[in-house]
């Protein structure tokens, strides 16, 4: 039996933990095990990127980009689909409406897990998606 393809979207308290430089960093030994596990594609939304401050071109971040290469833009559709469940689910926020885009935007029949410290917004919004979204406390 195969096993399913396994995704992995990175939600804001996940890309600063693999952003840290702390040397013994438990939540980042947490992502880092999620990263290694998923079988799929491992995307970060750039809004994530950006409340995280994650700039790809300074040199600190240069073990992130190796272990993240993918953005997920957020384009035209994106922003569209953000909206719809931002209003749905009116107490989450912009970046937790785009992780959950960037999820269903990969999922495809596949197993998409989420990694984040704000499980009950981010399920909200799962819930208004026709995907398999996996979302993992951090």
């Amino acid at each position: 039996m195969v096993a399913p393809v396994r995704h992995l979207v990175l939600d804001n308290e996940a890309v600063s933990a693999l952003l840290s430089t702390t040397r013994q960093h438990a939540k980042r030994a947490q992502v880092l095990e999620a990263i290694m596990a998923a079988n799929g594609r491992t995307v970060v939304p750039t809004a994530v990127r950006c409340e995280a401050r994650w700039d790809r071109t300074e040199p600190v971040t240069a073990a992130a980009n190796l272990h993240v290469r993918d953005d997920d833009p957020l384009d035209p559709v994106a922003a569209n689909r953000n909206v719809q469940l931002r209003q749905a689910v009116p107490a989450a926020s912009l970046v937790d409406a785009s992780v959950v885009v960037s999820a269903a935007r990969l999922a495809g029949g596949d197993v998409v897990e989420v990694l984040t410290s704000d499980p009950g917004d981010l399920s909200a919004l799962a819930g208004h998606t026709n995907v398999n979204i996996d979302v993992r406390s951090l």
